[in-house]
């Protein structure tokens, strides 16, 4: 049941060839989907490194398709959803950085970013700070003000992560992968120094907290917590347990800033995760389907956005409310959401649009800002229109 209609097996054949893998989502049981993902992380690390580099993103997406079709591992989706928006924010942002000079060594600003923050493991955002060449970091006013819901959204993740940290045990929470995952949280922190430099430039654009004290210093709190939990897992090999202290100041967080609940996922109302017990099923273009809600569907209902509630643009973060007026599409395999115009005409912007679209959960080059599925990719994903005209079934 694993095999692909084409000649090789199918997780890996679709992993490194770039097919969808719709027909293997049709087939998997949920017993199957643990030993599944195991093997296919197993054979991804066989790769070679520069492959492994390539395809980073597309096995989080496979995962977390996978992932939604079995209750033992739903609460995964959360996680792979979160990284792939992490690195299409981190690959974004330092694509914005621009040498001082023209006649720059190899590496750049990005890179040397990472090199500066990997090496000096000060818990001070504003000793790492100095170490960079801020001139770098100078962009336009208006294009740092239209970054600034994604700026947010960093913001609000590491903040929840750290007053997650004291319910580390639970497996079931959503992040709890982040707690002991060094080159996530290594990249979380070079985007916190980011954002604290360019909070210098224009301070509107500064992810906003809501503190009990007027003169605390949210930013730098946020990144000598950060940097502690880092240094536990940077290394390869164990994590280290963080110290009581830690875990002692991350339980003081909910007194000191208001947590921000996160969207975890959007919502999905694709067929595949209802197609279990297998049975013959007839759908009806302009009728929705009456399909009882599978245990993974079920088990989501408190990590993800109900439809009736209101919907939210995930590739710009923007509020649209229950009842959007703007037109707007979603992808039916991930369920994201997003207007079908953009309201932001910067370069920023449009570059950030078109880096999500490669990184969306539903097939790697065919995300939510996509309007069709080109045939390679097979039946799915579907990109339907809300708002006009009858339902559409979406498959």
């Amino acid at each position: 049941t694993l095999q692909s209609r084409r000649p090789s097996p199918g997780g890996r054949y679709c992993m490194v060839t770039g097919y969808d893998w719709w027909d293997i989502l049709l087939h998997v049981q949920p017993s199957m989907v643990q030993s599944l993902v195991e093997k296919l992380h197993e054979e991804y690390t066989r790769q070679t490194a520069a492959l492994q580099q390539v395809l980073s993103t597309r096995i989080l997406a496979m995962k977390a398709s996978l992932c939604k079709l079995s209750p033992c591992t739903v609460t995964r989706v959360c996680d792979y959803h979160t990284k792939l928006f992490l690195i299409a924010i981190s690959s974004t942002l330092k694509s914005l950085l621009r040498p001082h000079f023209l006649n720059t060594p190899d590496k750049s600003p990005g890179d040397r970013l990472t090199e500066i923050c990997a090496k000096i493991t000060d818990v001070d955002i504003d000793k790492v700070m100095i170490n960079l060449k801020t001139e770098e970091f100078v962009l336009d006013m208006n294009t740092l003000q239209a970054l600034q819901q994604l700026l947010q959204w960093v913001g609000d993740f590491v903040l929840y992560l750290l007053a997650s940290l004291p319910n580390q045990g639970s497996l079931l929470r959503p992040g709890h992968s982040f707690l002991r995952d060094g080159t996530s949280l290594g990249m979380l922190r070079e985007l916190m120094v980011v954002i604290r430099i360019w909070g210098l430039l224009k301070p509107s654009c500064l992810p906003v907290y809501t503190a009990t004290s007027d003169t605390q210093d949210s930013m730098s709190l946020l990144f000598r917590l950060l940097t502690k939990l880092w240094i536990c897992c940077r290394d390869e090999g164990p994590a280290s347990e963080p110290d009581e202290a830690l875990v002692d100041e991350c339980c003081l967080l909910p007194s000191q800033l208001l947590i921000p609940s996160l969207d975890w996922l959007p919502a999905s109302d694709g067929l595949v995760s209802r197609l279990q017990p297998k049975q013959p099923l007839r759908l009806q273009f302009g009728r929705a389907p009456t399909l009882p809600g599978s245990a993974a569907t079920l088990q989501l209902d408190g990590l993800a956005r109900a439809p009736g509630q209101p919907k939210i643009d995930h590739l710009r973060r923007l509020h649209l409310g229950a009842c959007p007026t703007e037109e707007c599409k979603a992808c039916t395999r991930c369920g994201c959401v997003t207007m079908l115009k953009s309201p932001n005409r910067t370069t920023a912007v449009k570059q950030w649009e078109q880096r999500w679209i490669k990184n969306c959960l539903a097939v790697e080059g065919h995300g939510p800002d996509a309007c069709v599925t080109s045939r390679a990719a097979g039946e799915a994903p579907a990109f339907v229109q809300l708002g006009r005209g009858p339902h559409t079934d979406r498959l």
